[in-house]
This record gives structure tokens, sequence and C-alpha cells, in this order.
């Protein structure tokens, strides 16, 4: 063989090996990004009692206490959620004028801050109510998925006002954002 045809065959080797170790690497994190999602738990907005009464494996009673505290856990949440895009609205629009007032920023930061607190507070309260009423292993389940869900989502779900016919977050303070 000629010193011109084993340079060829020294690239041509060299380039299938980049190749099989670029498919090699697509692949594998192909598979860890399906691990991730398999695990990842998403509480649907719509049917959210029929989620958890099958995960928890409620019966109809504690189905029912669960709607009750949900039913008061969304209301609560709505309210900050549309305080939340009424004061980012406001953000928005002083960060739109000529001669900004930081002062004002700031306050609406704060609010913003402790919109947030709030909300993470109902939830914890929804948490412990529902855990309340449930026994030792739909209590450890309720964790589990709790757990999870709180540290896929920043922010904690919340139905989208369908009940009220607004469509996806379309609620009266406008869209939820």
């Amino acid at each position: 063989m000629n010193k011109a045809n084993k340079i060829w065959m020294w690239l041509a080797l060299i380039l299938l090996a980049v190749n099989l170790s670029t498919i090699g690497s697509f692949w594998y994190h192909m598979q860890q990004e399906r691990i991730v999602e398999e695990n990842k738990v998403e509480m649907p907005d719509e049917f959210r009692t029929r989620f958890l009464k099958d995960q928890l494996g409620l019966n109809e009673e504690e189905k029912m206490i669960f709607r009750s505290l949900n039913r008061n856990y969304n209301q609560d949440a709505n309210q900050i959620m549309n305080r939340l895009s009424a004061l980012r609205s406001e953000m928005v629009q002083q960060l739109g004028n000529k001669n900004c007032d930081t002062l004002e920023l700031k306050n609406i930061a704060g609010e913003i801050g402790e919109m947030h607190k709030e909300l993470k507070l109902a939830t914890v309260q929804f948490y412990l109510d529902m855990k309340s009423e449930l026994n030792e292993e739909q209590q450890a389940k309720l964790y589990d998925l709790f757990s999870r869900l709180l540290q896929n989502d920043d922010e904690a779900k919340t139905p989208k006002g369908r009940r009220r016919g607004w469509g996806h977050g379309n609620g009266p303070g406008g869209r939820n954002q």
C-alpha cells in the first residue's frame, strides 16, 4: 500500500470513529432524556381529582374531601396568580415609561416576591390539609407526588378557569403568565 492510500485509510477510520461516537453520544442523551421524562410527574389541570384518586387510592369520602380542599386552594391560588399577572403588567408599563420610577419598580418587585411567597404558603397549606385526611401509606404517596411536582416546577400549577369559560389562563385579569 502506498503512503497516500494509508493516509486515506486512516482518515476514513478516524471519520468512522467520530461518526460512531457522535451517534453513540446522541443515543445516550436521548436515553437519559427519556428516563427523565418517565420520572417527571405532571398533575393534569382538568382531571386533578381523578388523577389524585388514582395515585393515592382515595375512597369516595376522601375524594369528596379532596374536591373541597382543591376548590379552596384553586380559588386562593388563582387570586394570587391574577394579582401576580397585574403586578407584572404594572412593572412592564413602568419599564416602558421614558423616566422609570426605580422606587416604584422596587416596590412592585417586592410585591411580586410577597405574592410568590403567598402562593407557596397556599400550596403548603393545601398539602398539609390533604395530608391530614390520609392514612400513612397515602401520605407517603402524597409526599412523593408533591416533592416531584415541586422539584420539576417553580410555580404551582393551578386550573385555568375552565369552569367559568375563561379558557387557558384567561381569567378576568387577562392572561396568566
